[in-house]
């Protein structure tokens, strides 16, 4: 008798829709590992800011992830086509092609305008997940300057690009051109360059000398930064996998409305159920609709939920199960006691 009531709460569509979890979070991190400057970049619009005297209301950020050399633009909209104009400009004529860009799925990184540049100069797109955006690491800082904060966009990149990273232990000119980048105050102190390298040693061999230096020493600090990342990440994480077939529910992640009197804090937790239709790695799946196969979208692992139907309780699987289609997942509880393996 327990056993069975167990069962039919597992399955109750109204319970899996509305009842938090209160298991750690799942999916384990798996880290970027570039091994040269500009394989992996990142690029993410911040905004809207107040807008300046010169009309911008925008901060676009392209960040390479293994020199962490940032190339920032102020801009008056955040559009696909600013988008693409300063990937060719900022990033493919002074860096060239990266081999992959990763960006969240906002509408100016979705157009078909953005994917054709992208393809056609022979970078490869990638895109976070739903609501984990935890892949893209672009966030500029602009301090208290509300209304002038674009005069000052410059020299926050020269400090950054030449103050050493945390990850590497270097600064982002010395990773991505093998010497640092001369301030006044290097003048000033350091007028010559005479006695300062070997004179026997051409400056081509000097500078691929220390380039080669600078980038295996930031591999191996940065393969360290990684493991220490990832095992102070894992700590309040768990090991969740899921397979083709399986019925998960996603979370809805709702935003209160007043003008339509929705809050968020009433709203259901999670909606569904939805068909895993491809594993995409060991924390991302592609998700299909289970009346009509629809693709709904790729999701992270900590963002779905098992999906127990009666039959499934019964036997004590939730995957590859056949049910009856569901409108949502508050409707009837009904509709689910009907679901047959």
């Amino acid at each position: 008798m327990n056993s069975d009531v167990k069962k039919y709460v597992v399955s109750c569509c109204s319970c899996q829709a509305t009842k938090p979890s209160q298991r750690k979070t799942a999916g384990l991190m798996v880290p970027i590992q570039p091994q040269r400057p500009w394989e992996y970049a990142g690029v993410d619009y911040v905004g809207p800011l107040p807008r300046t005297q010169r009309g911008n209301a925008y901060i676009l950020v392209f960040v390479d992830y293994f020199s962490k050399w940032i190339e920032v633009s102020a801009v008056r909209e955040a559009t696909a086509q600013v988008a693409a104009n300063k990937f060719i400009t900022d990033i493919f004529a002074r860096h060239g092609s990266p081999s992959y860009l990763i960006s969240d799925r906002g509408t100016p990184f979705v157009s078909e305008l953005f994917e054709h540049v992208l393809s056609t100069l022979g970078t490869e797109h990638r895109l976070t997940t739903a609501y984990h955006p935890q892949t893209n690491a672009t966030e500029p800082y602009v301090g208290d300057k509300h209304t002038s904060w674009d005069k000052y966009l410059p020299q926050i990149c020269f400090a950054l690009r030449t103050a050493p990273h945390e990850s590497t232990g270097l600064s982002p000119s010395m990773m991505l051109y093998g010497r640092q980048l001369d301030t006044p105050l290097d003048l000033v102190t350091r007028p010559s360059w005479e006695g300062l390298s070997d004179p026997e040693t051409p400056y081509s061999d000097d500078l691929r000398a220390s380039l080669r230096d600078a980038h295996e020493h930031a591999r191996l600090v940065l393969e360290e930064s990684h493991k220490r990342q990832k095992h102070y990440y894992d700590l309040r994480r768990r090991t969740v996998s899921h397979e083709v077939g399986d019925l998960v529910r996603v979370k809805s992640q709702p935003r209160s409305d007043a003008s339509s009197n929705f809050s968020a804090k009433l709203a259901p937790l999670y909606t569904g159920p939805y068909r895993i239709s491809k594993r995409m790695s060991d924390v991302n799946y592609c998700l299909t609709t289970v009346d009509t196969g629809e693709k709904v979208g790729v999701f992270h692992v900590a963002n779905l939920q098992p999906f127990y139907t009666w039959a499934s309780a019964l036997s004590g699987k939730h995957a590859k199960l056949k049910v009856v289609p569901l409108p949502s997942l508050c409707d009837s509880m009904d509709m689910c006691l009907h679901a047959s393996a």
